[in-house]
Order: structure tokens, then C-alpha cells, then sequence
């Protein structure tokens, strides 16, 4: 009886820190989904008070915004006046006045009313609506978050435990209802911040766990950490990193390709969003903001830089492999080097070599007595220079690969080929290009998920120019994210079709790959 207590204790040790883990997070998104709610109701109710001539609360900063003056001597330079009460004084330097002042100045613009928060993390929000000649702007104090429920979690830990722990005294089925009921009731805070997904999940780990209890897999789990403790104690680090740093954050990405984000909230959509970007969203195939148009830069920018790096890298590798040559070592220094230097640091220097009026390279076409490149102007230009950085960047790695790999072929195989005749090319191509492929197939494999998501040189040296129509999908998700209205749901499910594009290139690149060197 006491082994079946201990049993039933442990595995509820263990089910109950995961429940813990996702109610505390449904408490935050519940406590924050509630504090915006709370300050977007407060600024757009102060906002209708000042209309109305009554009195805002204290904790809200509500003015009225004059119209745009136009100065004197420099009628380009506007300012507006603000009335805090019963006087009118010029918007300066106070705490609020630039807010204030943003806040009017886009409502002359758009002429539509409008609640938000602000974009400075103190949870404010700021409202604004017309009222006559001039606009009523509200701005919410700060808003001070829930304190975590410590002593609810302690209570339902408390009522789990000892559900699990009397099941364990009875015994039988008993046993396995009491794992059940006392896992599932952790879900019960989750009911009450109406987190469904988050109970239903604690209930699921409940049922889980209950039946791998009754199965004994748990039993047999545990006396494999214990058998295999010395083990367990070198994994457990890096697992716990994996978990932390990799698995946790892909599957939220993912989660979050199924919520849209406006105005620090976050919607359930279902699959909008991939709907939206599959379907080009109502654009044109030439769009530069049509999903297909940018896949396409995107496998075209792919192959082009990958054959680049291949072919390159082997040549060079060729070269430097030859008895002949002096100097070796200088060379392969010289030739890692670009490999070596943060690519971001490349990409800016690159960036600044393509500048049309004073750029390296401008510069040296000139001395040629060639006509200088507008690099940035043109789709073909700005692609051609995000490959010509790219392949810079790129071909030392397949280079070393494949110097590695010329290494271990035997000199012997070159000798049997020559004395029966062999031309260099036959040399190569039944000799040369075999051995290279095993080393070369992972190769190109990583070099194609690099190229693929290579961010920094697409950032840095065109800029998605022109009119982003350079863009690749990790850059375009980037924008959905910071640039064009803060679209974080959109970016996750491009970063989950990237992922699954990569995924499905590698299963099927790696059949390939494995299928050539069986022919050969």
C-alpha cells in the first residue's frame, strides 16, 4: 500500500507541475486579456465624458486639443493648444503633450475615432473623438496587474494531492480515479479565467497520465531514470536547453499562426491566416505582397546561391588540392575569411560597395569604362546583388567540405585511371565527383535552409528593393510582424510554412540525395 502511495504521488508530482505551468499561463493571458479590456473601456468612456461636459476620473488625463495653427513666419510649422480645465495653454514639453498632440493630429487625418494602447509597455490607453472644433483626447494611468492566485494554486494542489492519495489507500480502480480526478481538478482555476483550451489540455495530461499509471509505464519509466541515472544526469541539461530554447518556442510559433493581434489583443482565427497567405490575399501573381510571387524569389534566390556556393566552392577546392600549387595554407585562410566575418557585417559592407553614387563597385565599372548600375532600382539589379553578396558569403563553407572530402580519396584510383587512359574530365567524373557527393549531399542540404532564411543579407543589402519586390519569406514575415501593423499571428504562420517547405525539401532532398549513391 505505501509503494502504490508513493506511485501515485510521484506521478501526480510530475502531471501536476505541467498543469501548473499552463494554468499560470492562462492566468497571465486571462489578466491581461483583462487589464486591456478594462483600459480601453476607461479611455473611451473618458473620452465620451469630456464630450458630455462631465468630469473624467482621477486617474485619467483628459484634455481638449485645439485645431492646427499655423506659425506666423514659418507657416509649414503648426502647433495646437490644450485645455486641461478652464484655461487653454500651447502644447510644449509636459509629461503628455506629444501624445496628445499625435493623437489630434491623426484624428484630423483619418477623421475617425479611435481607442488603443500605447505603444510603450505601461499598459496605457488613449482614446480620441471629435467634439466641435477641437478633439477630446483621454489617456489612461498605468495599470497595475492582478497578483498571481499563490493561494488558489496551493488549495487545488492540496485537494489533487489528497484525491490522489486516497485513491492510492483504497486501491483497485480507485486508484486510477483518484489519479484522474486529482489531476483534472488543477484544471478548475483555468475554468475560471475561461482558459478552455488550457483545461481541456490539464485534463488531457490528467486522462494521460491516469491510464500510462494504470498500464505501468510510469512504473517502468521511473526504474529506467533510476537504472540509468548516471546517464540521465549528462542528458538532462541539454534536453532541459532543447526544451526550452526549442521546443517550447516552436510550438507556441505555431499556436500562434491561429490567433490574429491588433491593439495588444490577441483573436483566435483558425486558419485564417494561412487561408489569407495561400490564397494571395485577392493580389495579383506579380504582386511583391502575394505569397506565390515571393515563394518564388525565394527558390529561385535559393538555387541560384546554392549552385553558386557548390560550384565554387569545389573549383577552388580543386585548385587548392593540387601538388603544384604553393602556398597553400595562405590561400585557404584567405579564402575562409569571408566565412569567417559575421555575415551582417558583410551585408553592410556589400551594401555600401552597391551604392549607385559612391560605392567599390560603381567605382571600378567606371574605371572600365563601363556605365555605373542603379543597383537598387530594378528587380534584376537588386536581386543580382543580394546573390553576389550571398555567394561571397557561402562558397567558403562548401569549399572546406569539399576539400575534406578530396582528402580521403585515394591516390591510388587516380593512378589506376591514368595508366588505362582516363581523360581528366573521366577522372573527375568517375572518380572525383562519387567521392564528393556522400560529403557533399548534407552540404547542400544546410546550405539550402541557410539560403533559404538567410535574413540579414535580404535585410541589409537591398532592403526588399525595389518595392519589396526582393522580399523572401522570412523577410516578408518580418514586415507582417514590425512594419505592417504588428501582425505577429501572421508572421508565425509564415514561419510555420517555412517550416514545413524546408521539411518537406529535406525529406524528399535526402531520397534523392541517398538514391544517386546507391546508383553510384
Amino acid at each position: 500500500m505505501t509503494g502504490l502511495l508513493q506511485r501515485q504521488l510521484r506521478d501526480f508530482a510530475v502531471a501536476a507541475a505541467l498543469a501548473v505551468i499552463i494554468a499560470s499561463v492562462a492566468f497571465v493571458a486571462a489578466r491581461n486579456h483583462d487589464v486591456i479590456d478594462r483600459q480601453l473601456s476607461l479611455a473611451q468612456h473618458s473620452v465620451a465624458a469630456l464630450i458630455s461636459d462631465k468630469e473624467v476620473l482621477p486617474t485619467v488625463h483628459g484634455a481638449l486639443i485645439g485645431p492646427a495653427i499655423s506659425s506666423a513666419k514659418h507657416p509649414e510649422l503648426r502647433h495646437r493648444e490644450i485645455n486641461e480645465g478652464t484655461t487653454w495653454r500651447r502644447l510644449g514639453h509636459a509629461p503628455d503633450d506629444k501624445l496628445f498632440y499625435d493623437a489630434a493630429t491623426r484624428f484630423d487625418r483619418d477623421h475617425v475615432p479611435f481607442v488603443e494602447l500605447l505603444r510603450d509597455g505601461s499598459g496605457r490607453a488613449i482614446a480620441a473623438n471629435s467634439y466641435g472644433p477641437e478633439i477630446a483626447v483621454a489617456i489612461t494611468a498605468p495599470a497595475a496587474p492582478a497578483p498571481y492566485p499563490l493561494l488558489v494554486m496551493i488549495g487545488v494542489l492540496g485537494l489533487g494531492g489528497a484525491l490522489c492519495a486516497a485513491g492510492a489507500l483504497v486501491g483497485g480502480r480507485a486508484a486510477m480515479a483518484g489519479a484522474l480526478g486529482g489531476i483534472a481538478i488543477l484544471g478548475v482555476p483555468a475554468l475560471l479565467w475561461q482558459s478552455w483550451f488550457a483545461a481541456l489540455v490539464i485534463a488531457m495530461i490528467a486522462a494521460g497520465t491516469a491510464w500510462l499509471q494504470h498500464t505501468g509505464m510510469t512504473d517502468r519509466f521511473a526504474r529506467g531514470l533510476v537504472r540509468n541515472r548516471v546517464a540521465v544526469s549528462f542528458l538532462a541539461p541539454a534536453g532541459l536547453s532543447m526544451l526550452v530554447l526549442v521546443a517550447a518556442p516552436f510550438v507556441l510559433g505555431i499556436l500562434l499562426g491561429f490567433y490574429d493581434h491588433h491593439q495588444g489583443t490577441w483573436t483566435f482565427v483558425g486558419i485564417h491566416n494561412f487561408i489569407e497567405i495561400l490564397s494571395g490575399n485577392g493580389r495579383a501573381l506579380d504582386d511583391p505582397l502575394n505569397f506565390w510571387f515571393i515563394l518564388g524569389v525565394t527558390v529561385l534566390w535559393t538555387i541560384c546561391n546554392v549552385l553558386l556556393h557548390v560550384t565554387i566552392g569545389v573549383a577552388l577546392a580543386l585548385l587548392l588540392s593540387r601538388k603544384w600549387l604553393r602556398g597553400k595554407g595562405v590561400f585557404r585562410m584567405l579564402l575562409i575569411l569571408p566565412w569567417a566575418i559575421p555575415n551582417y557585417i558583410t551585408a553592410l559592407m556589400w551594401h555600401g560597395m552597391f551604392d549607385g553614387q559612391y560605392g567599390a563597385v560603381n567605382s571600378i565599372l567606371h574605371g572600365l569604362g563601363m556605365d555605373g548600375v542603379s543597383w537598387f532600382t530594378s528587380w534584376t539589379a537588386a536581386f543580382s546583388a543580394n546573390v553576389i553578396t550571398n555567394t561571397w558569403l557561402g562558397f567558403p563553407f562548401m569549399m572546406v567540405v569539399a576539400l575534406g572530402a578530396l582528402e580521403t580519396i585515394p591516390k591510388e584510383l587516380y593512378e589506376a585511371a591514368a595508366v588505362d587512359g582516363a581523360s581528366p574530365w573521366q577522372r573527375f567524373r568517375h572518380i572525383t565527383l562519387p567521392h564528393l557527393r556522400p560529403a557533399l549531399g548534407p552540404a547542400v542540404a544546410l546550405g539550402s535552409i541557410w539560403t533559404f532564411n538567410m535574413f540579414n543579407v535580404i535585410f541589409l543589402v537591398s532592403g526588399g528593393k525595389p518595392g519589396d519586390a526582393t522580399n523572401i519569406l522570412v523577410t516578408d514575415a518580418y514586415r507582417w510582424a514590425f512594419e505592417r501593423g504588428d501582425r505577429y499571428g501572421m508572421a508565425a504562420a509564415y514561419g510555420t510554412i517555412i517550416f514545413l517547405i524546408l521539411l518537406l525539401w529535406n525529406v524528399f532532398g535526402a531520397r534523392i540525395v541517398k538514391s544517386k549513391g546507391d546508383d553510384s
